[in-house]
């Protein structure tokens, strides 16, 4: 089978961390004697120009094999035992967690341009590039592409992945050289040139790192769980877009259906089922969204905050959302926010609760999860949600936390070190029960 053009190509490997804007100044001749000499000269430079992938290559790349390591954390999601490990862009792993304490990698599936996932029964939802992808997994070793929306994301998705309808999809980015020619005067100092953008490609310039990673896909929005932008409810499939929200019916994996689309705000990052309302968390604040009528979604009201990154967990009448300063979503708030949801119309700011750069956040009875970024991951006692952090359980500094699934007694928390898992069966005495390095990770 043909791969496709990933980020994981020789090309890109030449582009990471080079410094490789160059240039040469280059004296070729004096034109004719005067009051002022001209100069004719050379600047060469390097630049990137977008590789593309076609999107029928795209189209027929879904595909199992051996399990891989675990080079990039990317979503989780996690049924039946079994834990889903998005490889932002390439696919996704899928382990045997039925103990916890040894999980076992199974198989890698593959499918280019996936970053988010649900699951149903053995039927696998994710995203390549554009399109929104049903596979069955009943036979994880054979496993089958049974159904595909094409265009459902437009041009651009949520991670920055442009689309041309004719070369396909922009899957990497090569190194190319270019030089120009013009005259100067020989009495003027010529400097070098010193853009970022150059035609159709990316030029850096003499104190500028490039990588390709990023250059294809922005930095990781987000990890899973909480973080996801994909959630079902029943049989009906919700995904949001940078600033809308997309119902697709799903019930026939093989004929699936889409809704009204709907748009809720700039700047969506979010999404959290319940029952029949949505919890949509945006860098503006909270949407909460009406689902009743499946296909055709209707806002409820919104909850205000300052801009910020926004995810966003429910757990009865409260609604917890953590607000995270950074690049993309500017401001300056680090905080827990605890709200009173129970008049959907009228959300209701209950507690405020300092934190570091907190992103993902998980609630399973009492225990509250948060994972604080480059802080790690703290464990709460919230049966008192007035004093929260009066009662921290654990706290595990040495790791960067990004987002958590805790069920069951199970916390399954996703970072930079990779997957570690937890027993909080014993809130007094969490135990560490394994963990699954980033195979990259150079610390």
């Amino acid at each position: 089978m043909k791969k496709v053009t990933s980020t994981k190509s020789d090309l890109q490997v030449i582009g990471i961390q080079a410094a490789v804007f160059t240039s040469l100044l280059i004296l070729l001749s004096i034109l004719l004697g005067g009051c002022t000499d001209e100069c004719e000269v050379q600047q060469q430079y390097t630049y990137f120009e977008p590789v593309y992938t076609s999107m029928a290559d795209v189209r027929s790349s879904v595909d199992v094999i051996a399990p891989q390591e675990i080079q990039q954390v990317g979503k989780i999601f996690f049924q039946n035992n079994t834990l889903f490990i998005n490889e932002p862009n390439e696919g996704i792993h899928v382990i045997d967690n039925s103990d916890p304490a040894n999980p076992n990698p199974v198989a890698f599936i593959i499918v280019p341009g996936s970053f988010d996932l649900v699951v149903q029964d053995n039927v696998l939802f994710t995203d390549s590039y554009i399109d929104l992808v049903a596979i069955d997994i009943s036979d994880i070793n054979n496993v089958i592409e049974i159904g595909r929306l094409e265009n459902i994301f437009d041009d651009y998705n949520s991670y920055g992945f442009y689309v041309d309808e004719t070369l396909g999809v922009v899957t990497d980015w090569a190194p190319a050289t270019s030089v120009e020619v013009y005259e100067s005067d020989c009495s003027t100092n010529v400097y070098p040139w010193g853009g970022f953008y150059y035609e159709r490609g990316i030029a850096v310039d003499e104190t500028a790192a490039f990588s390709s990673t990023a250059a294809v896909a922005p930095t990781n929005p987000g990890i899973g769980g909480s973080m996801a932008r994909f959630a079902l409810s029943g049989n009906f499939l919700y995904t949001i877009d940078i600033d809308e929200l997309q119902p697709v019916d799903v019930s026939v994996p093989s004929n699936m259906t889409t809704g009204t689309r709907t748009h809720i705000d700039w700047g969506i990052e979010t999404i959290f089922p319940k029952n029949d309302v949505l919890f949509i968390g945006a860098q503006a604040g909270m949407h909460i969204i009406d689902i009743s009528n499946p296909l055709n979604p209707s806002e409820i009201s919104r909850y205000q905050h300052v801009r910020s990154c926004d995810p966003v967990i429910v757990d009865g009448d409260l609604a917890f959302v953590t607000l995270r300063s950074g690049t993309e979503c500017q401001g300056f708030t680090n905080q827990l926010e605890v709200i009173d949801i129970s008049n959907l119309e009228s959300p209701e700011l209950l507690h405020v609760y300092t934190m570091d750069n907190p992103q993902g956040l998980g609630k399973d009875g009492d225990a509250l999860f948060i994972c604080d970024g480059s802080s790690g991951l703290k464990v709460y006692n919230a049966a008192d949600v007035s004093a929260i952090d009066q009662r921290q359980l654990a706290h595990y500094s040495e790791i960067q936390a990004f987002d958590i699934i805790p069920f069951n007694n199970v916390a399954m928390m996703i970072g930079a070190d990779g997957l570690f898992q937890y027993d909080y069966s014993d809130l007094e005495n969490i135990q560490l029960l394994s963990h699954i390095q980033i195979s990259n990770n150079d610390q």
